[in-house]
């Protein structure tokens, strides 16, 4: 049941239940009434008879009252007043009394409530007409004014119903009603934040497919340039051994060029799978890794890089351990790419139930536009460290940034890395 129906039902049960109480009331003051008026009947009637009246007078006068009816005894059954069943229901037992006329005549007078109970049912009926009409006025005039200012609510539904198909272009109209103006308020800001954030998924969306397809093609040309020309290069050795089978220095030279290129193929082919997932981390684990990298990295650019790990006795786990590395590998190929830097300093710390990670570089920053412009690689790394349970803080001016990521050392074992290593 809606707001308004529900209303429309409080004021009609509301209106019954005053009527209610007020016809309780009118029914016990109209016995009253009817009483009352038939006692000042009766006395008049005695009045009239110690006026030494006789008995056709009297009997005349007492006929003008419209509350006595004279009994006269040759036909007293078919003189008594007529009621109703209502007005046997509502008026008390009538009166009587008997009163003698100066010619010594017995007349007996009956209290007749007919005409006050048509005064009362006219009362009632009036009542009742003025209460029938001001329900009927109640409730036009609230379900008016109930709609109209409900009619925000009903565009916010509607808004709430298209957020479910993707849609976050409807926003409600304001309202002078405080209570909904603020919830107004609130949606048209989540409107605002869910089409910002739809925008800026729908960015990194085409970012992610435009990485994924030059990791494929990066891929593919290592596979094709190093390790295909190293296996044509044995297709080839063993071709020419074939060849030159009746030469035992050509052949000895032969399989020792065989034996490097084989040597070039496992080395390519470990260095591509290090690049494609660190699978070392649960030997070396996570210390040695990074330190590993750190070297590798180092030697490649040139920069100068300060380790300084507090952290050689942490437990092995594979599930944070691999978000770490990768948020530190992203932090130094950001570095390397934007930074301009010459010294960098890393350093992993623990304490009973934490990890601290820290990377801080004498680059050249970045500011808060390009923050807000992130691309994947700073906001995979926002996400990687909420799958940690942890936070990352970016402090960055223009004498280089610091990267922190603080992350629970127990880490939930439902990480999904179909999410999380992309």
């Amino acid at each position: 049941m809606n707001a308004s129906n529900k209303i429309t039902l409080t004021i009609v049960l509301i209106f019954t239940a005053v009527f209610s109480v007020l016809t309780v009331a009118m029914f016990y003051q109209a016995r009253a009434d009817i009483s009352e008026e038939g006692e000042a009947a009766l006395q008049l009637a005695e009045t009239l008879a110690e006026a030494s009246l006789d008995t056709d007078t009297l009997t005349r006068l007492l006929h003008n009252s419209r509350h006595l009816t004279v009994i006269e005894h040759a036909n007293a059954a078919a003189q008594l007043p007529l009621t109703g069943p209502l007005e046997k229901w509502l008026a008390p037992p009538p009166a009587s009394t008997t009163i003698r006329s100066a010619s010594g005549d017995t007349i007996t007078v009956i209290a007749n409530s007919a005409a006050e109970f048509n005064e009362i049912i006219a009362t009632v009926a009036t009542v009742l007409f003025v209460f029938v009409l001001a329900l009927l006025l109640t409730l036009f005039t609230l379900r008016y004014a109930v709609n109209k200012r409900l009619k925000p609510l009903a565009e916010l539904c509607q808004g709430l119903e298209s957020i479910q198909s993707g849609q976050f272009r409807l926003s409600a109209a304001s309202t002078d009603i405080a209570e909904i103006h603020r919830l107004i308020e609130h949606y048209n800001n989540l409107i605002g934040s869910l089409a910002s954030k739809e925008t800026q998924v729908a960015g990194l969306r085409q970012r992610l497919s435009a990485l994924q397809e030059n990791e494929r093609r990066l891929l593919a040309r290592e596979l094709h340039d190093n390790l295909g020309q190293l296996i044509t290069g044995i297709t080839v050795q063993t071709y020419m051994l074939e060849q030159q089978k009746q030469n035992p220095d050509f052949i000895v030279k032969a399989c020792a060029t065989i034996q490097h290129q084989c040597d070039a193929v496992h080395q390519g082919m470990k260095d591509l799978t290090n690049q494609l997932y660190p699978v070392f981390l649960n030997k070396l684990g996570l210390t040695t890794s990074i330190a590993q990298m750190i070297q590798t990295w180092q030697d490649i650019h040139q920069i100068e890089v300060h380790w300084l790990p507090d952290a050689a006795t942490i437990a092995t786990n594979l599930d944070r351990d691999t978000q770490i590395y990768r948020i530190t590998q992203e932090i130094f190929t950001n570095i390397a790419k934007h930074a301009n830097a010459t010294v960098v300093t890393i350093g992993l710390t623990t304490t009973l139930d934490q990890l601290t990670l820290f990377v801080r570089d004498n680059g050249q920053g970045f500011s808060s536009e390009e923050s807000k412009a992130a691309g994947l690689g700073l906001q995979s790394m926002h996400e990687r460290a909420s799958l940690l349970g942890g936070r990352l803080n970016v402090e960055t001016h223009d004498k280089g940034t610091t990267v922190t990521l603080v992350a629970p050392l127990k880490v939930k074992d439902n990480l999904h890395y179909e999410y999380s290593d992309r």
